[in-house]
């Protein structure tokens, strides 16, 4: 098992923020899973450009294509849900929402003063399963906004993880299923 990231904030791997450090504290470090097989997005370095094609390419090995090739699809992608409706680091009214033919690029996060290195949807909706984990109340708006609102991808990010020949599940807390109607519950 290989593992990737889909997005990395601009912060060197020790610190507390750094997506693979929380991996590895919780899930990776406790299985012993082998350094070779862990595939860490270099979002804090001085040419974040650079990392994000060093990443693909690092993709594109590891499938044995080439970056100019159709996407690879993955087992498994899991996302999370942000409370504005983004995923990975595909925040509403980005750049990087509009990407069709990179799998992994900088985004420039002006509502977060931040820039980041995330997967694009070209590469996520290759999945052979992508699934969303979210948890609490604070996330009960977006979730119903996502799921029931106007496909509207430039406002609501996570609508547009519609994986081409994958499955796409959801699972969700009670909190924050809290919005959602009865039906969508059943």
């Amino acid at each position: 098992v290989e593992f990737f990231w889909g997005d990395e904030r601009a912060v060197p791997p020790d610190n507390p923020d750094s997506n693979y450090r929380m991996a590895c504290d919780a899930l990776l470090g406790p299985l012993n899973i082998p350094p070779e097989h862990i595939h860490r997005m270099e979002a804090e370095r001085s040419d974040p450009e650079a990392a994000a094609q060093e990443y693909a390419a690092a993709i594109a090995g590891c499938f044995d294509v080439s970056v100019t090739d159709s996407p690879p699809a993955f087992d498994l992608i899991l996302l999370g849900l942000g409370e504005d409706g983004h995923t990975a680091s595909l925040f509403p009214h980005t750049d990087a929402l509009h990407v069709t033919d990179r799998w992994v690029v900088v985004n420039q996060v002006p509502q977060l003063s931040t820039t980041r290195i995330t997967m694009t949807f070209p590469l996520i909706n290759q999945a052979r399963a992508v699934f969303f984990l979210v948890a609490g109340d604070a996330k009960a708006s977006a979730l119903t906004s996502v799921l029931h609102s106007p496909y509207d991808p430039m406002r609501f990010p996570s609508q547009a993880v519609r994986p081409d020949n994958g499955r796409l599940e959801w699972f969700v807390d009670h909190a924050a299923a809290g919005q959602l109607s009865t039906q969508a519950h059943d």
